[in-house]
């Protein structure tokens, strides 16, 4: 039976249904949290992660009109995304020219690369990596460059024959501030024409490839996790360095914690030389980021506040300590802190201190920036409102 006849009798809906009925099988498995909330979570990660297969496999794969289309966003989270970014792909094929155009606000910056298959999926491949400083932006935050295997004069990133999709990092770092970038993209050649209707063929395949996305990627991402958790003791920073599927720019590190509910963590920091640094947590098994909406689950160089020695401290704990730099848990009583220093002239590995939170304030210098819960209202309050900029406007 083809493709076409998979689809029109029905059988291609059937399989794909009963590889989602699998999956959530899969959760029940010993090496899956047991937790009701765990439960619940893994649940709705693997609903995200479906969506997301949809969006890669059936709505956005086409290569000769493709769509620059936002994922990784508020909703569908995976593979630990960087809240502090605006994640944009479009698919392409070597076969083809591109124009992509764009717009930025003043001061942000992004980084794009040209990359084949997926981390979750054992082939990811980068081509080619630029940030905007390395490409000429108008005065006005406008900009335009061709993506193609033919060499282009110009603001131009190089694809081949193995590149599948065009990948961008848009950093927005001051939520009061910024104003999201824009960035769209056209095959060269295309003007005037149209995309052909659905082909039911193509269909029935799309809806193997969602599934498997999404079914590679729970399990990968588990596994990741498990593995984070070894790098380094509990409550002990492991040293940042590039991982195969980021981006060259970027240096990663972490932490994986373990506090009880009246523990806290000091986190202590020389500043790095960095464009862009942050700060943020991730749970355990799905590599979700936190509710960065409506709490502090992240801080990056705009939001924290160094101190009058040169260095920064950040409270990890499950209530609020008063200080400006808190990553607040969600109440987790373990997870993975990420650290992230982008376009870096200096590596500095973080120190950890678990101290009882009722003593917080004997171990933290008077000169710490506090806030009062006014402050912290407010601070949420910008936060909800960069949400609703970024992703529901």
């Amino acid at each position: 039976m083809d493709n076409e006849q998979k689809l029109v009798s029905g059988e291609a809906w059937r399989e794909f249904c009963d590889r989602l009925k699998m999956a959530g099988d899969r959760l029940l498995e010993d090496d899956f949290p047991a937790g009701a909330a765990d439960r619940a979570e893994g649940y709705r990660h693997l609903g995200r992660l479906l969506m997301q297969g949809w969006l890669e496999q059936v709505e956005f794969c086409g290569r000769d009109f493709p769509v620059m289309y936002r994922h990784n966003d508020d909703v569908m989270r995976w593979g630990g995304p960087n809240v502090d970014n605006t994640y944009w792909r479009a698919h392409v094929s070597a076969e083809h020219s591109y124009q992509v155009t764009g717009w930025l606000p003043p001061g942000s910056m992004f980084v794009v690369q040209s990359a084949h298959g997926e981390m979750h999926q054992n082939r990811l491949g980068i081509t080619a990596e630029r940030s905007s400083d390395d490409f000429a932006v108008e005065p006005d935050g406008s900009f335009s460059f061709i993506a193609s295997a033919i060499p282009h004069d110009g603001n131009w990133l190089p694809i081949d024959e193995h590149t599948d999709h065009i990948s961008v990092r848009e950093y927005n770092v001051d939520w009061g501030v910024d104003e999201p970038g824009r960035f769209s993209i056209q095959r060269l050649g295309s003007e005037g024409q149209h995309p052909s209707p659905l082909d039911p063929g193509d269909l029935s395949d799309g809806l193997d490839r969602a599934m498997t996305w999404a079914d590679d990627a729970l399990g990968f991402w588990n596994q990741w996790m498990e593995r984070s958790r070894k790098a380094a003791p509990p409550n002990e920073f492991y040293g940042p360095r590039s991982v195969p599927g980021g981006a060259d720019a970027i240096g990663y590190g972490g932490c994986s914690y373990e506090l009880a509910p009246d523990e806290a963590m000091i986190v202590t920091c020389d500043v790095p030389d960095a464009q862009y640094w942050s700060f943020m947590i991730y749970s355990y098994a799905w590599f979700e980021s936190l509710d960065f909406a409506n709490r502090t689950v992240s801080l990056n160089n705009a939001q924290i506040a160094v101190d009058p020695d040169g260095r920064f401290r950040i409270v990890v704990a499950h209530h609020d300590p008063g200080v400006q730099n808190w990553l607040d848990t969600e109440g987790r009583l373990e997870a993975l802190i990420t650290f992230r220093w982008v376009l870096s002239s200096t590596m500095p590995t973080p120190e950890a201190q678990v101290v009882p939170f009722s003593e917080l304030d004997r171990h933290l210098p008077d000169f710490v920036t506090r806030l009062t819960p006014d402050q912290r209202a407010a601070q949420i309050t910008t936060r909800r409102q960069s949400r609703a900029l970024r992703f529901r406007c």
